[in-house]
């Protein structure tokens, strides 16, 4: 990144114009928490169940957030900071934000990491980065306080099967984007054995033992155990 670049990027006119966005975003995860901790009350749950959801939540989001910190750094070389920070604010994918980036480069013929970056091509992956991360923004902005009625639909009017299709839900979609980094077999491979075997045996050991702290640093515990493993084979 030349030096005209990098200043561009970083220029305090980005920033303004990315700080919308992430106020807009830090809004909805307050508007979000308010809403649970109020519904929680009014249906009867323990504030000491809350409190104990809060904290096992904010310990479990810790690997995932170092995962995402590892992958923004890469993406602001190519990008400046106010739109990698804005993008992966969107949606908190930064391998998708990164084959933005790598996709608009190679329609204007750049490849990233060898040939100089212009405010041409800061241009068009600022659109074309927006444009992507546009749409998750507005879901959640106008049809979040519906899916109840989608639950219904899909449970067939049975709340039994919410829980069971909302779990299938997550292990397709994480599974379709662990698999992408199966293959071809390398470092990749290993880091997802390595952190599935993991976290298997923490949920077999846990399942006796009831530790609360395991519970929720175990996904944690399994993310470093997976990067770690996928280091020593590199």
């Amino acid at each position: 990144m030349n030096e005209q670049y990098y200043e561009v990027a970083n220029s305090p006119l980005l920033w303004a114009a990315a700080a919308p966005a992430l106020c807009f975003v830090f809004l909805q995860a307050w508007l979000f928490f308010r809403k649970s901790v109020k519904t929680a009350a009014e249906i009867g749950i323990p504030a000491t169940a809350v409190r104990s959801a809060i904290r096992g939540a904010s310990i479990a989001s810790i690997g995932p957030c170092f995962m995402m910190l590892s992958g923004i750094l890469t993406l602001m070389l190519y990008v400046g900071a106010p739109m990698a920070w804005m993008r992966v604010d969107f949606i908190g994918s930064v391998a998708d934000a990164l084959m933005e980036a790598a996709f608009t480069a190679d329609g204007m013929g750049i490849k990233l990491g060898q040939d100089a970056l212009t405010v041409d091509y800061l241009c068009a992956a600022a659109i074309v980065m927006t444009t992507c991360g546009l749409p998750f923004l507005l879901f959640v902005s106008f049809f979040a306080d519906r899916m109840d009625k989608v639950n219904h639909f899909m449970s067939g009017g049975n709340i039994h099967l919410i829980p069971i299709i909302g779990s299938g839900a997550m292990i397709g979609s994480f599974g379709a984007l662990t698999m992408n980094f199966a293959c071809p077999l390398g470092a990749n491979t290993i880091a997802i054995l390595a952190a599935a075997a993991s976290m298997a045996a923490i949920v077999l050991y846990n399942r006796k033992a009831g530790v609360q702290w395991l519970k929720e640093w175990g996904l944690t515990i399994c993310m470093v155990i997976g990067m770690g493993a996928s280091v020593l084979v590199k």
